[in-house]
């Protein structure tokens, strides 16, 4: 990809309607509103969750196959989650949303909100709830409330602040095995990221036919899945915002099928990521598919089913994917590889549960603080004007930059150079092969 055309990804057009920078005075005022509430639950007090001594011990032992199991595995929905929901209380999931977000202290609701918007645009995280559930007020708030309790039971925050090897040291620690198979899994060749699109998004590659249910628990698919999503936020930038996925179902067999993995994926994208999916894309499907296609498409919400698009050959995958972008598996040209595929790097350092103390970090907090006191006034007054707001959204986003690797665990992503930030807290995009690395710091 030649650099005019990197540059013209982040090219100054007119946003579509509904997002930053292009809202009409109701959708501004939509916006506004749920602001205010976000503002008052995370007021509340809540009550803090103290877990079990005894709910960290042993886990229950595995169910035996037998005469009255027909010699079948025991289901995902009966294992054991050895990190997921262990620090939170379970009623915060269980009860309905209306009972359990009162119980949920507002400072953790607050803490997983902000590490939600990451380096995005603030108003741009909330336009989204918004336009998922067409403007509707009270819908788009049960939808971002219940990401939020949801995100806390996940231990989203826990998944980015302990990076790769964090996170198999903690899972080994509490399974021995546990973390070594999700990093194995993180290095299975299954998913490799890169782009960009023909709308300039990132690229999820899939190969499916590397994927076997029975070699890993279903956490950690979950965990996985998780840690790739949030590390791929990174390269959000305006007008950017979501991604594409592309699974390459080339030598599919049922033995490939996962159906436990593509309903959580579903639901994610539906419930806790919306308008995060720009485009789905699965190529060479081979027939027998079909029959598992007819058990998915229940499943789907007619938005994210329109964004989903078949392709039987490189030439139709061309279509969505300059063939510049693609990997030599799927164009068929021998010995190329995504950035992400090409480079080899040793394990990265760990993160940490502990929450930093740096310069950055407490600026970076105090900008929060700004951003919300400025946030709460202006949604007091009748201007639907932008400018205040795009300034007030660069100077977040610069100071979340600052501090990012203070926050989110080291990634083998960075170590390779897909993401560079550097000394001076800019942000460098890198998909690789043709592509200019492109500054996308102040991209808001």
């Amino acid at each position: 990809m030649s650099p005019t055309a990197s540059e013209s990804i982040t090219a100054k057009t007119k946003p579509l309607s509904g997002h930053v920078g292009n809202l009409s005075t109701s959708q501004t005022d939509a916006l506004k509103k749920l602001w205010t509430r976000l503002f008052k639950v995370f007021d509340q007090e809540g009550t803090e969750y103290h877990k079990p001594e005894e709910a960290a011990e042993t886990a229950a032992p595995a169910k035996k196959s037998g005469y009255f199991s027909f010699g079948k595995k025991a289901s995902s929905s009966e294992e054991k989650d050895f990190f997921i929901g262990t620090t939170t209380d379970p009623s915060w999931m269980t009860l309905p949303l209306e009972k359990a977000m009162p119980l949920i202290p507002g400072k953790q609701l607050c803490s997983t909100f902000w590490n939600m918007v990451a380096t995005d645009n603030p108003d741009a995280v909330l336009l989204r709830f918004l336009r998922a559930r067409k403007w509707d007020l009270d819908a788009a708030y049960n939808m971002l409330a219940n990401t939020l309790r949801w995100r806390l039971h996940m231990r989203v925050d826990d998944i980015v602040a302990l990076g790769e090897s964090g996170i198999r040291d903690e899972l080994n620690r509490l399974k021995p095995g546990l973390g070594d198979s999700f990093v194995s899994q993180l290095g299975s060749g299954k998913a490799y990221l890169g782009g960009p699109d023909k709308a300039g998004r990132g690229i999820c590659f899939i190969n499916v036919n590397l994927h076997r249910k029975e070699d890993q628990p279903f956490e950690v698919v979950k965990i996985l899945t998780m840690y790739i999503m949030e590390t791929s936020r990174v390269i959000v930038h305006q007008p950017v915002e979501a991604a594409c996925i592309v699974f390459n179902m080339d030598n599919f067999t049922l033995k490939n099928m996962d159906f436990d993995f593509v309903k959580f994926l579903v639901t994610c994208f539906e419930a806790y990521y919306p308008e995060t999916l720009g485009s789905c894309l699965i190529h060479k499907a081979p027939w027998v598919f079909s029959t598992v296609w007819n058990l998915i498409t229940p499943l789907l919400d007619p938005v994210v089913a329109s964004k989903i698009h078949f392709t039987k050959d490189v030439n139709e995958l061309t279509q969505y994917v300059d063939i510049s972008a693609l990997p030599g598996n799927i164009s068929g040209e021998k010995d190329k590889k995504t950035k992400d595929e090409a480079i080899s790097v040793g394990p990265v350092a760990p993160g940490t549960l502990v929450e930093p103390t740096t310069e950055a970090y407490k600026e970076y907090k105090e900008m929060i603080k700004q951003y919300e006191s400025e946030t709460i006034e202006w949604s007091k007054t009748q201007s639907d004007s932008t400018n205040i707001r795009h300034e007030l959204a660069r100077e977040y986003r610069l100071a979340r930059i600052k501090t990012e690797k203070d926050i989110r665990g080291p990634t083998a992503y960075e170590a390779k150079g897909l993401v560079t930030i550097n000394e001076q807290g800019r942000v460098f995009l890198d998909f690789g092969g043709e592509w200019t690395a492109l500054d996308i710091t102040e991209t808001v």
